[in-house]
């Protein structure tokens, strides 16, 4: 058997160890070993944050403490006991599925298990009471108490993350850091998940799979061809999007593969489908829920009693570093500090944005002239090596610093901290039908456009991610955005 090379350009032969292995009960091994280490490493980050929970916890009460009884000399117990009833937390853990969730994500998330990391932390508190009741009545040990098992969750509920966080930079330099993914489907959605899927740093997309392929771009084989290119590959996930195979064909070659690789499945109706939908079960048929929209008068007066309160701790916060920008650009070329454009807001309604300038003055006069260099489709307009910008235009502009004074925008209400892409009001212009929704949120800083690869998306996709950002706001989402922005910054993700 054969199979096509990517980056060869050709077919090649199937190696013979896989091929020994297509009908072998180890020849999934790779997938299963990484999930293992996936879940040993996340186990022993937990258990190291727990134990320097249990001391540190114990420590900052006794420094808060006036009774002698509380010194540090008299920790040891009660440490023992603390560092003991560590297996109550992880099996709690467990439960929450805070182990499980480590390989059935793409791309795995720390904020998303904040939540769930307080829940259980929460409940192993109450049963680590419940335990240190049961010893000081039984036993007569009363070296515990309240206090102590509230400071050490406390604790814990910033230690887990930070353990979980330095666990997986730790991993990032393994081996098997980058987890390789194939795509059954040619078609535009197909593509459009492997542009999501190269984005990523620790996912390697592989190519495609299909019976009916539209080109023969990245396509390794048809869909018999999958699991011996799943042993091939030491594919870890299987990614079905839409194609013209019939449904029953790959349902049965799905089954095949459960429980040995992953499968993602990308739903039809997928644009009205957000993180705040839930899958729903009707005499065992899944129904999946469409959250409804969520921009209500009181959440629109959270939202921007968070924006106002944030920015205005921000801006005192970055203050001399919003000195510093503006000292360097008035000294590195002529012009005023700032760059005002009119882009479009709430209700479609104009508004001057600011910036730090990273051109030349004048240089909107000269964009027709660029036209021809525009690297993005629809109304927009972007180019990555811009001739406009200056020297240090370009570092204020990859470090996303030149946005410093949207705080400003922010605190007066043009812009929210996170919402749509602030387009130019000739942009807004050509936007027409069910995109036009975005104009029901002020214009972000930040948002699902950015995180999700900014200038890397097409128009459509862009239009897409704003609509359903707005359609179905929560505020959980904001803060999710907010906490994946900096990361994005830092990579340079689709900046320019």
């Amino acid at each position: 058997m054969t199979i096509f090379d990517p980056e060869l350009g050709r077919a090649i032969p199937l190696p013979p160890a896989v091929e020994a292995t297509r009908e072998g009960e180890g020849a999934f091994a790779p997938a299963s070993s990484r999930r293992r280490r996936s879940i040993l490493r996340m186990v022993a980050a937990d258990v190291i944050a727990l134990v320097v929970a249990g001391f540190a916890g114990l420590l900052l009460l006794s420094a808060l403490s006036s009774n002698p009884q509380s010194g540090v000399g008299h920790l040891g117990p009660s440490f023992a006991f603390n560092v003991a009833i560590v297996p109550v937390f992880l099996a709690v853990f467990s439960l929450y599925g805070l182990y499980r969730g480590t390989t059935r994500r793409i791309s795995p998330a720390l904020f998303s298990d904040l939540k769930d990391i307080v829940h259980a932390l929460m409940i192993s508190g109450f049963l680590y009471a419940i335990v240190g009741y049961v010893a000081d009545r039984a036993f007569g040990f009363d070296e515990l108490s309240v206090g102590k098992i509230t400071a050490m969750c406390l604790v814990a509920a910033l230690t887990v993350p930070a353990a979980r966080a330095a666990g997986r930079q730790i991993a990032a330099r393994s081996a098997d850091a980058t987890v390789p993914i194939i795509v059954v489907g040619t078609g535009i959605m197909a593509k459009t998940i492997a542009t999501h899927l190269r984005a990523h740093a620790n996912v390697r997309f592989v190519g495609y799979v299909d019976d009916h392929p539209l080109d023969g771009d990245h396509v390794l084989g048809s869909l018999d061809d999958l699991p011996d290119l799943c042993r091939h590959y030491r594919v870890a996930r299987v990614v079905v999007c839409f194609s013209r195979t019939h449904p029953e064909r790959t349902i049965e070659m799905l089954k095949s593969l459960a429980g040995q690789v992953a499968v993602s499945i990308v739903p039809r109706y997928y644009e009205l489908i957000t993180i705040r939908s839930h899958v729903e079960d009707l005499s065992g048929l899944p129904m999946v829920d469409i959250a409804p929209a969520s921009l209500s008068a009181g959440a629109r007066f959270a939202k921007r009693s968070f924006d106002v309160v944030v920015a205005s701790a921000a801006l005192l916060v970055t203050s001399p570093l919003f000195a510093v920008c503006a000292v360097v650009v008035k000294l590195t070329s002529p012009g005023p500090v700032f760059f005002r454009q009119e882009r479009t807001g709430l209700g479609a309604r104009p508004f001057w944005m600011l910036k730090f300038r990273t051109m030349f003055d004048g240089a909107e006069s000269a964009r027709d002239a660029l036209t021809h260099l525009n690297e993005v489709d629809g109304p927009l307009f972007k180019v990555r090596t811009d001739p406009r910008v200056t020297s240090i235009g370009r570092f204020l502009r990859r470090t996303s610093l030149d946005e410093l004074p949207q705080l400003i925008n922010v605190w007066r209400g043009d812009m929210s901290l996170v919402g749509p892409r602030p387009f130019i009001v000739s942009e807004s212009a050509a936007i027409e039908g069910w995109a036009r929704k975005r104009f029901e949120a002020r214009p972000g800083m930040t948002g699902l456009w950015q995180v999700s690869g900014r200038n890397e998306l097409s128009y459509l996709e862009l239009c897409r991610l704003d609509y359903l950002y707005v359609a179905s706001w929560s505020f959980w989402w904001d803060l999710r955005i907010l906490w994946q922005t900096p990361a994005t910054v830092i990579h340079g993700r689709g900046a320019s």
